[in-house]
C-alpha cells in the first residue's frame, strides 16, 4: 500500500520535507545496488576469475583495473578490413602478401557451420568460454605444441610470454634479426593458454588473417591494432598489431592438426624464414 494511501487510512499527515525525500531516494538507491548492482558485479567477477592467470592480476585488484580503465579501449573483433587495406598498401613491396597458410578449403573450412566459441567478455584476458576441449585432447594440443617448437629450435625459441606472464611462448630465435611487427612483439609469435581454454594467441601476415577470422577459427584481440596496451601500461607493454589473432582451441586430433598449420604459418611469417619443419 503506498504510504500517502496508509497514512490517509490512519489519518496520519505525510509532509515529507527535503531531508525525508534525499533519505527515501538514498534508500531506493542502496536498495537497487544491493539486489541489482552488486549481484551482476559479483557474477562478473566471478567469471574473470575463472579465467585463471592472465597477462593482469586474476583477483579483484585486476578485475577493477579490467572494467575501469582496459574495458573502453576494447574494439570489435570480427571484420578484416583492415587487412585488406594493409595488403593494398603492401602490395609489391615484399613476400607475403598472399600469406603463408595454404590449406584446401575442406581443411580451413571445417569449422564452418558451426557456431563461434563464446568468448569471455573482459577485453583482458581473452579466452573462449564454450566449446573447450576436454583432456585428452588438451594434453595432445601441448605435445603437439611443445614437440613443433623443438623441432624448429632453427627458428624459435621457448620463453615466457610477454603478455601472458604465466605461459611459455614461442619467440623468434636470438639469431635471427627481426623488424616490424616482430620487433614490435619483442620476437613473440604464439603461445597456448593451457591453464584454462587452450586457445591460442599468435601472429599472422594480414592475409592469414583474413583466412582464419572468415573461416571462422578465430578473431582478433580487442586491442589488435592499437596503442592501448601501451597507454594503459606506461609504456611497459608492447603495442599489440592489428595482426594478434585468437584462433579458438581444438576440439579434435584433426583440428589439432589444423591449428598447428596456422601456428606454423605465423612462424614463417614472423621469421622470414621457409624451412619451418
Amino acid at each position: 500500500m503506498p504510504i500517502t494511501t496508509l497514512t490517509s487510512v490512519l489519518r496520519i499527515p505525510f509532509n515529507p520535507t527535503a531531508q525525508d525525500r534525499l533519505t527515501l531516494a538514498l534508500s531506493a538507491a542502496a536498495l537497487a545496488v544491493s539486489t541489482v548492482v552488486l549481484p551482476a558485479a559479483y557474477r562478473d567477477y566471478k567469471l574473470f576469475k575463472s579465467y585463471g592467470p592472465g597477462g593482469v592480476p586474476n583477483n579483484a585488484l585486476g578485475w577493477v583495473i579490467v572494467r575501469a580503465l582496459f574495458q573502453p579501449f576494447g574494439r570489435e573483433m570480427l571484420s578484416t578490413h583492415e587487412y585488406v587495406k594493409r595488403i593494398a598498401a603492401a602490395e609489391g613491396h615484399g613476400k607475403g602478401n598472399d600469406g603463408f597458410l595454404f590449406l584446401s578449403e575442406e581443411e580451413l573450412g571445417s569449422r564452418r557451420g558451426e557456431e563461434r566459441p563464446v568468448v569471455g567478455p573482459h577485453v583482458v584476458p581473452q579466452r573462449q568460454l564454450t566449446q573447450v576441449p576436454d583432456e585428452a585432447v588438451m594434453e595432445k594440443f601441448r605435445a603437439a605444441f611443445s614437440a613443433f617448437g623443438h623441432r624448429n629450435h632453427h627458428l624459435v625459441k621457448f620463453q615466457k610470454s610477454n603478455l601472458e606472464r604465466h605461459a611459455d611462448g614461442l619467440f623468434v630465435a636470438d639469431h635471427i634479426p627481426v623488424f616490424g611487427i616482430a620487433k614490435t612483439m619483442k620476437r613473440e609469435i604464439a603461445h597456448i593458454h593451457s591453464g584454462n581454454d587452450h586457445s591460442v594467441h599468435v601472429v599472422l601476415a594480414p592475409a592469414d588473417c583474413i583466412k582464419v577470422i572468415e573461416a571462422g577459427w578465430g578473431q582478433r584481440h580487442a586491442f589488435s591494432g592499437t596503442s592501448a596496451m601501451t597507454f594503459l601500461s606506461l609504456g611497459t607493454r608492447p603495442d599489440i598489431p592489428a595482426e594478434y589473432v585468437l584462433i579458438y582451441a581444438p576440439r579434435t586430433e584433426a583440428e589439432i592438426e589444423t591449428i598447428m598449420r596456422i601456428v606454423s604459418a605465423g612462424v614463417e611469417f614472423m621469421t622470414g624464414k621457409e624451412d619451418v619443419r
